[in-house]
């Protein structure tokens, strides 16, 4: 079985330099940490993680909790995260939390035996009692970080003026947001917020109509649309708060004999890859997701060096049509 040692002697490095790519200690160019990757895959080398984890109290993994992974724009958040902690020399841990507040603090608390090196939670918007006094720091994405290291979210606010706008220069002045029942306290219901401001200053009729919380990818779901749309079929535009849920309207639009833009425009939100799969493809609200993803796991890195980072960072947002 290969050792330490042996990976050192096969990539011409010091024992110790090897040391510190394996345990991300000081600064190593992405040449050499490369070099000793490939070493480490040629000779099979598996470094003792329990060991490493006991000495430095902490482990190279960063904990993910998402809500799930079905869905579209967290399939595109674990790709991103995955990738940009993979850079740096970290590995991710996954936990889904099905947005059960239970099942959650599971997931805390699994993060605190596995000693990680941070969390980035993208889960829920539950008490944040839970979260104190944590030994890591925790990035949230997209929801309340009362007890957070730092949280980051994209322009939501913005979101909802670009979409209300568009929606109004298309010529439709009977408008909604299409929207799950969202608790004040996190940053989509800005979204909502945004939308029905701009209706009150254009002066045209606009509402909310909250969908049944509902696995976005099922039949059940797609049926929850359909029904809501029929108890609106005054509307001439639809903001659809994700791009899963604009492409569910475009579907109950042609069970009714709607056509979409003549008889009703549609803004959806995420920018995620089923937008352009609709026909027609999907005006949408970009979220720039894999610069927030950088951020998160930089965040995380930069913490775990002692160095601030900001407790709030916002993201621009905008219209791709």
């Amino acid at each position: 079985m290969a050792t330490l040692k042996d990976v050192a002697e096969a990539s011409g490095l010091t024992v110790g330099t090897v040391s510190r790519v394996l345990n991300n200690r000081g600064y190593i160019s992405p040449k050499t940490r490369e070099k000793v990757y490939q070493v480490m895959k040629e000779l099979n080398y598996q470094p003792n993680e329990t060991a490493r984890t006991l000495a430095k109290q902490k482990s190279n993994i960063i904990g993910i909790i998402l809500p799930n992974v079905e869905h579209p724009y967290f399939a595109r958040i674990l790709g991103c995260l995955e990738r940009e902690a993979a850079k740096l020399g970290y590995r991710i841990m996954l936990f889904v939390s099905r947005n059960r507040e239970e099942q959650e603090e599971q997931c805390i608390d699994m993060c605190k035996g596995s000693r990680v090196a941070g969390v980035v939670l993208c889960s829920g918007s539950f008490e944040t009692e839970k979260f104190k006094g944590l030994k890591f720091p925790l990035i949230t994405l997209e929801r309340s970080m009362d007890e957070g290291t730092s949280g980051i979210e994209c322009d939501n606010y913005q979101g909802g003026i670009l979409a209300a706008n568009r929606l109004f220069d298309a010529g439709c002045r009977n408008i909604a947001i299409f929207n799950p029942p969202t608790k004040e306290n996190i940053p989509a219901y800005s979204r909502e917020k945004a939308f029905m401001k701009c209706c009150e200053d254009k002066k045209i009729s606009g509402r909310v109509v909250y969908t049944d919380r509902l696995a976005p990818l099922s039949e059940e779901f797609g049926n929850n649309i359909l029904e809501l749309l029929k108890k609106n079929s005054d509307l001439d535009g639809i903001f659809a708060t994700s791009d899963v849920m604009a492409a569910n309207i475009i579907r109950a639009c042609k069970k009714m004999g709607k056509r979409v833009p003549e008889d009703i425009s549609i803004v959806g939100f995420d920018d995620t890859w089923i937008s352009t799969l609709t026909y027609p493809s999907i005006t949408t609200i970009h979220q720039p997701v894999q610069e927030m993803c950088e951020y998160a796991i930089e965040a995380i890195v930069k913490k775990v060096k002692s160095e601030k980072v900001p407790s709030q960072v916002v993201f621009p947002v905008e219209l791709i049509d």
